[in-house]
């Protein structure tokens, strides 16, 4: 780096440093040809390491995505490689949650989104971000999260490892602490993705990933909605089996996790099941005889539609006081006896049945009105 006689240091005889004697690697810098402020970063390296740094970020710097702090040029001062990024004007997450509190679950989740799709991005440029962590996301004023650290030397080359510290980034988000050997316990959904990204043996696959935050950064959870309002009413309860009922219908195979915390309901009353992610069911809503299958999901959704209807999981021996026409089909799908439930294609028929009476039943009111 030069000194300019009478003026402020530049690197690559554009980029003017504005605080030249910042300390930390990274600086605010003004490009002049460009006329635009960008953030420059001093790649401090051994020698014989530069030539892959600078390889890695020209890589970096081809990366576009909305939440990727893009990484503008790549210069060579005094034989010392720098990047020059764009500047973003946000708090790293790790200070948001370090002087305020854990982020709520939708807003962590919002985070996520973002950081999920520069991840997807660059893994499917064969890039490996490596440096994942609550330093590198950054919070801006209008609440979407960006990814920095693009263009440093990785301290990984799997995607998977992109994945397992994007859910320890999640855990600090929600948790205000690294996961360490214990992570936070809950069928919520997130904790539940959280652990399951963790998990030794691999994170579940991106796309489920994926439609998790997605849902979570816009719906509420269905235990949530039930303590928020008490009791749904019966139609409301219907159409939330309905859609229940459709994706146990089209998946791969018994679910596994079905209860109000894994049932996402948006603004419109829309319901979406969560994908299993080895999160187990809680024991108010596990089945009677024990073990995941197609008969113990049934029984989990009758469980979960009890709750919403009559504002408490099943117990032995509650009524049901508030189920109306959905009564004898709760009563069904509860039954101990696995072979005595109703099969998803009958529960959807009783399901859609008991919409209709409802429906039915409104109309008739407004027009006695």
């Amino acid at each position: 780096m030069h000194l300019d006689r009478g003026g402020p240091r530049r690197l690559a005889g554009r980029y003017r440093l504005l605080d030249p004697l910042a300390a930390g690697p990274a600086r605010p810098a003004f490009d002049e040809p460009g006329g635009r402020e960008v953030t420059v970063m001093e790649l401090r390296l051994p020698a014989e390491s530069r030539a892959a740094a600078l390889h890695r970020a020209r890589a970096a710097a081809a990366l576009r995505h909305p939440s990727i702090v893009r990484v503008l040029d790549v210069v060579t001062q005094d034989d010392v490689p720098w990047l020059v990024m764009e500047p973003v004007h946000g708090t790293a997450l790790e200070s948001a949650v370090g002087s305020r509190r854990p982020l709520p679950v939708v807003q962590a989740a919002r985070a996520g989104v973002g950081v999920l799709g520069a991840l997807t991005t660059a893994h499917a440029a064969s890039y490996v971000h490596g440096n994942v962590d609550p330093g590198n996301v950054l919070l801006t004023a209008r609440g979407r999260a960006m990814l920095t650290g693009f263009g440093l030397p990785s301290r990984s080359t799997w995607p998977s490892a992109d994945l397992w510290s994007l859910g320890a980034t999640l855990h600090f988000a929600v948790e205000g602490r690294p996961p360490g050997a214990s992570p936070a316990a809950g069928p919520e959904p997130l904790r539940s993705l959280v652990r399951a990204m963790l998990n030794p043996s691999g994170p579940p696959p991106v796309e489920v990933i994926r439609e998790t935050l997605e849902r979570l950064a816009v719906d509420r959870p269905l235990d949530r909605l039930i303590e928020a309002l008490g009791p749904l009413p019966p139609a409301e309860v219907a159409a939330i089996g309905l859609a229940v009922a459709d994706r146990l219908r089209h998946g791969p195979g018994p679910h596994g996790g079905v209860h109000p915390g894994n049932v996402l309901v948006d603004d419109h009353g829309g319901a979406t099941l969560l994908p299993s992610v080895r999160s187990g069911t809680p024991p108010a809503y596990a089945p009677p005889e024990g073990g995941p299958g197609p008969e113990a999901d049934l029984w989990s959704l009758g469980a979960t539609l009890y709750a919403a209807l009559e504002g408490r999981p099943p117990a032995p021996g509650a009524p049901m006081t508030r189920a109306g026409a959905l009564g004898p089909l709760l009563s069904g799908l509860l039954s101990p006896d696995p072979a005595a439930r109703p099969s998803l294609e009958e529960v959807a028929a009783g399901l859609r049945a008991a919409g209709r009476r409802r429906g039915r039943g409104q109309d008739g009111a407004a027009r006695g009105r």
